[in-house]
């Protein structure tokens, strides 16, 4: 994308077109105050902004639409934006046309049939921008952010106030969170996250979806499967308890369910507490206090268990202490082999003793004894913590069958307290819908239905550390570090071009700050701590020109136009300079010479696939600066014509 003509329409239909070269350096050089600075307000307005800062005055009392035609891949584009109510800033309105031969229309052909959303859209989707979401790390209050047109645009323009600006480094950056939405959306633009990236973080969080809800279903699954077996197991005692089956021992599912069936349907019910009955009762009551005394037993060895892990925690300490003293015999170069009497020494000082200490052998002896003790105790952890797992699995099954004794004895206590009051042939019935009812109300769950629901959870998770290692941050870094070098190599040799201060360093563009490093021999040294606005401009632009270079030779989407407001401000200071467009400062002139004949080699290197627009005062006596002239605005010509002036105060 490219800028073909910027286009103002008055309020009383007529038209200005101010026309451009795709592919090449343009100048628009004038005087101040002729509206050269309106030109990248222009621009962004029409690439989807909806805010125009534009100042007040001749501009805003005489225009009605601001316009701009540009140059696609095998087509052209035709933004209109009618300019703000008055008392405001804003509007989200739009134009958008598009065409293989379009030209800049006629007033009455202007209609609103878009709005800025569109045209960012529009716009973006032509010039190759991609579907793409930049999530923020996990715990962020940041909401993720999609890299549009308007976004691209921050790295095409740079206003007056910005160029010469050593605190920010790229347009916008000082609004508030601008300078996050650059860090997060420029790795986008230089090709460091992959091209599917949008479509991988919308898999994987479906894939997290289908985590959640497989993990929830199966939850739900082995939890209605335990019910299932604890009430099937209470069940069935409960029916050996009253006679109605034969067996203690429950057999399993398939066959526990028709048995107990059949019994509903067919078998004897006794209608009285008959002795075999009540033995086994008893016989489920003393099942009972034995589950109860077991799993008394095995809380008492878990918390022995934990005491002996607390007491070998206290011993290794000691133990570990008394080790690192002993380890001090290597510090003094003592050998444990030594045959010399040194008992009565110091080994420090060499002193004699009135009292020999133990020998070298003996304390080394002393500390292998220890450090084997402590390796002892190390290696026995791993042993409890098993005993420990065993033992809280066997206590949860000793806890699921005491519950399905205690409701088996609690069913036939209330079946009693019913039944002893009904007729034999009511009790009976009775006690064959309560087992009925008890029977139907069984969970539905099975061993193979929690078996595929684990099967499908494992398939999900697996799904999601594979889309996860595919989006691995440390890779997407590694590509933003390989980029950047390759952009430094040029800022490098850019700078020593403009004889910037610090040429002949390293020189770097740092995403995580957004400025410009030269690495000195005393150290990093930022943008802003680098004087003189001679070099802030000049790294500034060396910056833009080498992401541009980058941009056009990968083929990145990124509008192929980069505007600058004044780069040669820090020179013009004076009228009479402003006014003619020459220097008489030999110095002074050479350093613009040198800036402008770098921006020209950079275009006319990379043609036809970038566009340079530069605004200022220069207007250089040199055959490739005259040749790059589009419009000089000196001698009374201006952005707005002096008729439309004279009409709007005539109107007004």
């Amino acid at each position: 994308m490219q800028l073909l003509a910027i286009i103002l329409y008055s309020k009383t239909g007529d038209r200005q077109v101010l026309e451009f070269t795709p592919g090449a350096l343009n100048v628009v050089t004038g005087e101040s105050k002729t509206g050269k600075s309106a030109l990248l307000e222009i621009v962004e307005s029409c690439l989807g902004r909806d805010t125009l800062q534009m100042p007040v005055g001749p501009i805003t009392s005489t225009v009605s639409w601001y316009a701009a035609l540009f140059q696609l891949d095998g087509g052209r584009a035709f933004v209109a934006r009618p300019a703000p109510k008055a008392g405001k800033s804003s509007t989200q309105q739009a134009m958008l046309a598009f065409g293989a031969d379009l030209e800049p229309l006629d007033f009455e052909q202007l209609e609103v049939n878009s709005d800025t959303n569109t045209v960012r859209e529009q716009l973006g989707r032509r010039i190759g921008i991609e579907e793409n979401l930049h999530e923020p790390p996990a715990g962020s209050g940041r909401q993720a952010l999609e890299a549009h047109i308007g976004h691209a645009a921050l790295l095409c323009l740079q206003r007056q106030s910005e160029i010469a600006d050593p605190g920010f480094l790229f347009h916008r950056q000082g609004e508030q969170f601008m300078a996050q939405t650059l860090k997060d959306t420029i790795p986008y633009f230089l090709g460091a996250v992959p091209r599917d990236q949008a479509l991988r973080r919308a898999q994987l969080a479906a894939a997290r979806r289908e985590v959640r809800t497989a993990d929830t279903a199966y939850q739900q699954a082995l939890q209605g499967a335990q019910r299932a077996q604890a009430g099937l197991a209470s069940l069935w005692r409960e029916a050996f308890a009253l006679g109605m089956v034969t067996t203690e021992e429950q057999p399993e599912r398939t066959a526990a369910l028709s048995a107990l069936h059949a019994a509903v349907s067919s078998g004897p019910v006794p209608t009285a507490v008959d002795p075999e009955t009540a033995g086994r009762r008893n016989a489920l009551e003393r099942e009972r206090d034995q589950l109860r005394a077991r799993l008394k037993g095995v809380s008492a060895e878990r918390e022995l268990l934990l005491q002996q892990d607390d007491y070998a925690g206290d011993y290794a300490g000691a133990v570990r202490t008394q080790t690192a003293r002993l380890a001090s015999l290597n510090l003094l170069g003592v050998q444990p082999d030594s045959d010399r009497d040194e008992t009565a020494v110091c080994p420090l000082c060499r002193s004699a003793m009135s009292e020999p200490n133990p020998t070298a052998r003996e304390l080394h002896q002393s500390l292998e004894r220890l450090q084997t003790q402590l390796q002892d105790v190390e290696a026995a952890r791993p042993a409890r913590r098993a005993a420990l797992t065993q033992l809280d699995e066997r206590a949860d099954e000793l806890r699921a069958s005491l519950r399905s004794v205690e409701a088996t004895l609690q069913s036939l206590v209330s079946a009693r307290a019913v039944t002893e009051e009904l007729t034999d042939t009511s009790r009976r019935d009775f006690m064959r819908g309560r087992i009925h009812a008890s029977l139907a109300a069984l969970p539905a769950s099975t061993q193979e239905e929690v078996a595929r629901l684990k099967h499908l959870l494992e398939a999900a998770q697996n799904r999601v550390e594979a889309l996860t290692a595919e989006l691995d941050p440390n890779e997407e870094r590694e590509q933003l570090t390989s980029r950047l070098v390759a952009i430094s190599q040029d800022m490098t040799d850019w700078a020593d071009r403009l004889q910037l201060e610090h040429s002949g360093q390293s020189v770097r563009l740092d995403l995580s700050r957004l400025t410009v490093v030269t690495d000195t021999e005393q150290g990093p040294a930022p943008l802003f701590r680098i004087g003189s606005g001679e070099n802030w401009v000049g790294y500034h632009v060396i910056v833009h020109l080498a992401l541009h270079r980058y941009f056009s030779r990968q083929g990145r989407p990124v509008p192929r136009i980069l505007m600058l407001d004044q780069p040669t401000q820090v020179w013009y200071r004076s009228e009479v300079d402003q006014a003619s467009g020459t220097l008489e400062d030999d110095t002074d002139r050479a350093a613009v010479t040198r800036l402008f004949r770098l921006i020209h080699d950079v275009a006319r290197e990379l043609a036809p696939d970038l566009q340079i627009i530069v605004s200022d005062h220069a207007n250089l006596d040199e055959p490739w600066f005259q040749g790059s002239v589009r419009h000089n605005w000196r001698g009374g010509r201006k952005l707005i014509p002096q008729r439309w002036i004279e009409e709007a105060s005539q109107t007004g």
